[in-house]
């Protein structure tokens, strides 16, 4: 009987028990990660159970009391027993990282995607717990030894970068570093991670902090990819653009803002749907943004 009653629910939870198993054999991903681990649970059941406790968003001891009553879900994981919470917790703390990417890259072949788009950025997360009352008191807090100021500053935090298929919504690659931090040098490491799924990849979208030649030329001429890539120095014209990519993306987004669009590979393509004003007001626009350019 489903934990919730219902049926279609419990139906959906079983399909992505599926999945995640099939995922897992596709990926290679080994059932124990040790000579010396026990029997009692497999590392498959292990990742299936922390992908369940995702989609419950609930912390690690409540979804194993709700895990007791998913008798179906149990019986499709081989599973006799529920884990203890702090079982599930111990294995999330010690899983191999170069699996768990190469999972994501086997989602790829599940989802039957032939040729991948993506769109690259980042965020941050706390690194620790604490709330953010707490937070701003240690930071703003000042003794009255000196008139000094003594508060202590947490402005380290995790960053995360990663590269998503947005057709359909799949997390690619991923990487981590400590923040704060520059963007630009992370997208060539986390598209990196994404040239052993052996997909060709058409374009990469990423925002302006992102934006340097050395990002365009691997995207380019290793991966074979359009960029879409805004300019930082575009619409300040004191400042000399370098870089001939950098230069075409200006030129193009340039254009694109004033209604202009022309295709990255086919370029000055006309048709007879084309008058002589849609002409002459491309020359105009063009003229007008190389100039600013040059300036």
């Amino acid at each position: 009987m489903p934990w919730d009653g219902k049926k279609a629910n419990q139906h959906k939870l079983v399909r992505i028990v599926r999945r995640q198993k099939r995922v897992l054999k596709r990926a290679r991903y080994p059932l124990r990660g040790s000579k010396c681990a026990n029997h009692l649970y497999t590392d498959h059941q292990h990742v299936v159970l922390l992908a369940l406790r995702q989609h419950f968003r609930r912390s690690y001891r409540d979804f194993c009391e709700v895990l007791e009553v998913c008798t179906e879900l149990l019986d499709e994981l081989g599973l006799r027993k529920v884990p203890h919470w702090t079982t599930l917790h111990k294995f999330s703390k010690r899983t191999n990282t170069r699996r768990l990417e190469r999972l994501l890259l086997a989602f790829l072949e599940e989802a039957r995607v032939r040729v991948l788009y993506l769109a690259v950025d980042s965020t941050g997360f706390s690194s620790t717990s604490a709330s953010t009352y707490y937070t701003r008191v240690l930071e703003f807090r000042k003794s009255t030894l000196g008139g000094h100021r003594r508060g202590v500053l947490t402005r380290r935090y995790l960053k995360q970068t990663i590269a998503v298929e947005p057709r359909k919504q799949l997390i690619v690659a991923m990487k981590f570093r400590r923040g704060p931090a520059n963007d630009s040098p992370d997208i060539i490491w986390t598209l990196k991670k994404v040239r052993p799924a052996g997909l060709p990849v058409k374009l990469v979208v990423a925002d302006k902090g992102y934006d340097a030649e050395s990002n365009h030329e691997y995207a380019q001429d290793i991966l074979g990819a359009r960029t879409a890539i805004p300019v930082r120095a575009a619409s300040r014209p004191k400042i000399k653009m370098r870089g001939r990519r950098r230069k075409r993306q200006a030129k193009d987004f340039g254009l694109l803002a004033r209604g202009i669009h022309f295709h990255p590979d086919k370029p000055f393509y006309t048709c007879t749907e084309h008058t002589d004003e849609d002409v002459d007001q491309t020359l105009k626009v063009a003229e007008e943004v190389l100039k600013k350019m040059k300036s």
